[in-house]
């Protein structure tokens, strides 16, 4: 099987497309704009009812004698409308809190496909930090097993000592161990990526191995804090759910009040079972009513229930508020340590490199016992590990970053959004 190529583009695209649990965000959120809509129709629109029925009564004396008689059944039908004009204004209310919940929707929808993305870039650098350092244990027992046979070579010729053998021989021993547990580490990397992706396990893969990563300027904090209170997917819905709990005081405090209202109504019926015209009838309605409960003593307390639940509605808003900047700090610190861990990383594998190829000239030369070579190769192999590890975490952690912010990831439409 020929292997399939990827970069992180293009295996965010297939695990979006593959996913079971976007596909049922797209549904719920479907069924979200479904209810907006609908809410328009209770909210502003006539209502209609068709309905018909038929029966028969018995009694003591008329009892059921034949089954014929129900041809002789009573039957009716009727038609109806009505439309509420006016009631003191709740409808126009409910309206205003369908359509925030309908916003809220969207934004919580956009929110969790950015979480899919991260997820599916997650699992991306999985792989490539595995194939990375699979490729670098590779390169490590390929040169373990060659100081192993030069050391034997030299060994027989009597230029290097027994120990500086078994020294080498359990060096490359080490090293076959650590590479076999790279390649469980690869192979359970692969099982994940095409998991997601619905491919068969051991499906082959070849990945985009350049990671474009250079060091950032970073805006100041302040910028940071206020970009993303402007940003980020929970603060634009904190900000609509202040609001829905603004609309719902008002609505809630109208029911404590005299509620007026207008009605049109209409309806149309005539029996079946008798010659009869349609018979109709219309008109118009209005009222007032006003539920005083126990002479109105609850309903002073329902009210101060009433503005107590929305306070507490304001002060979760702003206990969110200091929530969200201890979240973009954090990322922040994150992204500036392993930045700078980075740097500092690159300049020790750099070392360590100088380092292990001038141990392994000298240790030819017998200026420096198998020891010595074994702790340089061994920093060595420590640097690059430690190298792959902070470049490809470095990448995602600036994708986690970005998130904080409120910056979009990943430009994908589910195909049943509305």
């Amino acid at each position: 099987m020929a292997p399939r190529q990827f970069d992180l583009s293009s295996y965010i695209a297939a695990y979006l497309d593959n996913s079971l649990n976007l596909k049922t965000q797209t549904n719920n959120l479907q069924i979200a704009h479904n209810e907006y809509q609908n809410a328009f129709s209770q909210a502003f629109l006539p209502s209609f009812s068709l309905s018909a029925q038929a029966g028969k009564e018995y009694d003591r004396q008329h009892r059921l004698s034949t089954w014929a008689e129900f041809r002789d059944a009573s039957s009716s039908g009727q038609a109806s409308g009505q439309w509420n004009l006016f009631n003191s204004g709740k409808d126009v209310l409910n309206y205003k809190s369908a359509s925030l919940n309908w916003q809220m929707a969207r934004i919580d929808s956009d929110d969790q496909l950015q979480q899919y993305v991260l997820d599916a870039a997650t699992v991306y650098y999985d792989l490539l930090r595995a194939t990375k350092l699979l490729d670098v244990y590779k390169d490590d027992l390929a040169v373990a097993e060659n100081q192993y046979e030069q050391d034997k070579l030299l060994y027989e010729n009597g230029l290097k000592t027994r120990s500086d053998l078994l020294q080498s021989q359990t060096n490359w021993r080490s090293s076959q161990l650590s590479l076999f547990s790279a390649q469980n580490d690869y192979d359970n990397a692969l099982k994940n990526f095409n998991i997601a992706l619905n491919r068969s396990i051991e499906a082959p893969v070849l990945l985009d191995q350049e990671i474009d990563f250079t060091a950032r300027d970073l805006p100041s904090l302040d910028k940071d804090l206020t970009y993303a209170l402007a940003h980020r997917y929970d603060a634009r819905t904190q900000r609509l759910s202040l609001q829905k709990s603004d609309l719902q005081k008002t609505l809630d405090n109208l029911g404590t009040l005299p509620s007026f209202y207008v009605n049109l109504f209409a309806s149309s019926g005539r029996a079946f079972d008798s010659h009869q015209l349609w018979d109709y009838n219309y008109g118009i309605s209005a009222g007032i009513t006003f539920d005083l409960g126990f002479f109105y003593f609850d309903k002073s307390r329902t009210r101060q229930n009433i503005r107590l639940s929305n306070e507490n509605a304001h002060l979760q808003y702003e206990n969110f508020l200091r929530t969200l900047r201890d979240a973009v700090v954090q990322a922040r610190n994150s992204l500036l340590l392993q930045m700078r861990s980075l740097e500092i990383s690159k300049l020790r594998l750099e070392a360590a490199q100088q380092r292990f190829d001038a141990t392994q000239l000298k240790y030819k030369n017998g200026l420096m016992s198998a020891t010595d070579l074994t702790v340089a190769r061994q920093e060595l192999l420590s640097s690059q590990v430690d190298y792959v590890t902070l470049l490809c975490d470095l990448t995602l952690t600036y994708m986690k970053y970005q998130y904080a912010l409120g910056n979009s990831l990943y430009n994908y439409q589910p195909e049943k959004a509305s």
